[in-house]
């Protein structure tokens, strides 16, 4: 790559400190609040910027990077996606793209700590294969074409940590009546009613704080969320084999959804629609996010897609659809989804 030292010595430092701060800024109970940030910040990454930038935390970056050339404002750039040097945008590839060592990380780790198996997957292989392409001119994150089934098997584990784990029912229900909470919340105690965009006040919104406060709310949710007493699943959506079949469950899912809403109150019934991709196979630009280095041309590469057929289908987003119900509810809610469904499927 041409690197001098100096080089190396700066691009190592600024990883590490891009590595250690880019989820400084995580709202309480981690993505749940994902949806509550101010609209100055938008996100954790947003905010992680102004924490970098604009707390006590700023002059230690600095001092800190002062011996190699950068500042706090290079360090939040490359976390925000704002890093404008080619070597930068390398840098952000470790740690925040399709082929990260933070989803690496928190696939074991979740595996681990949930006590399943889908997060496996074999990260010493896929160490092994990482390489660098030089594309576009400039230098971007690269797999060996030895090393795609390696890559597909971390894929693979995310895919199934996505349908087995991270949307399981139970995780749902509890996300849910977590952001309805921290919506009465905030309704009450900002302006905005979303998290605070100035530092010193975000700061003070964490587990522990929204825990003592949920104890004195008059929220209807703080006491399913204290107590544990979710509501259960009633009817979950089956996958659709065609794009018809896909299309007319989801008309179906709205009405029923408009309907049950009219009904009942939000506390009572809740409709929790997920849909995502697992994976991008391409950026805006329509470069592809993982490239695949040829073995013939190491100056050639491949999109993953063309090279892995197998994981090619799971461009498909991940749909889920599910209605949970109060227990007092329940039943008149499981009868006139399954009623109305067959009616609505029949015209």
């Amino acid at each position: 790559m041409g690197w001098s030292q100096d080089e190396i010595n700066k691009y190592r430092q600024m990883l590490r400190l891009a590595a250690l701060l880019h989820d400084v800024a995580h709202a309480p109970f981690s993505h749940v609040a994902d949806d509550l940030f101010d609209e100055s910040v938008k996100s954790h990454e947003g905010m992680a910027g102004k924490i970098i930038t604009e707390s006590e935390i700023t002059p230690i970056i600095d001092k800190i990077g002062a011996e190699h050339g950068f500042n706090a404002q290079a360090i939040a750039a490359l976390i925000t996606g704002n890093a404008f040097h080619h070597n930068e945008r390398l840098l952000a590839d470790i740690f925040a793209s399709e082929l990260d060592s933070d989803k690496m990380d928190y696939l074991l780790r979740d595996s681990l700590y949930t006590g399943v198996k889908y997060g496996n997957f074999d990260l010493e292989r896929i160490l092994n294969v990482i390489s660098l392409c030089f594309k576009d001119g400039e230098w971007k994150l690269g797999i060996e074409y030895d090393g795609v089934e390696a890559v597909e098997g971390l894929i693979l584990a995310r895919y199934f940590m996505f349908t087995q784990v991270y949307l399981h029912r139970t995780r749902r229900i509890y996300d849910n009546i977590m952001i309805q909470l921290l919506r009465d919340m905030l309704a009450k105690e900002t302006s905005t009613g979303r998290l605070p965009s100035d530092v010193s006040e975000f700061i003070k919104w964490d587990d522990y704080t929204v825990i003592e406060k949920a104890k004195s709310s008059d929220s209807p949710w703080a006491d399913r969320f204290l107590n544990r007493k979710h509501i259960k699943c009633i009817w979950e959506s089956e996958p659709a084999p065609t794009l018809d079949e896909r299309k007319l469950q989801r008309e179906v899912e709205l009405q029923i959804k408009d309907e049950l809403e009219a009904r009942y109150k939000p506390y009572q019934v809740i409709i929790d629609r997920y849909q995502k991709p697992p994976l991008k196979f391409t950026l805006s630009d329509g470069s592809p996010t993982i490239s695949i280095i040829s073995k013939e041309d190491p100056r050639m590469t491949y999109s993953l897609k063309e090279r892995a057929p197998v994981i090619a289908k799971l461009e498909e987003p991940i749909y889920v659809c599910r209605i949970y119900a109060d227990a007092d509810v329940a039943k008149e809610v499981r009868e006139f989804v399954q009623i109305k469904s067959m009616i609505l499927r029949r015209q």
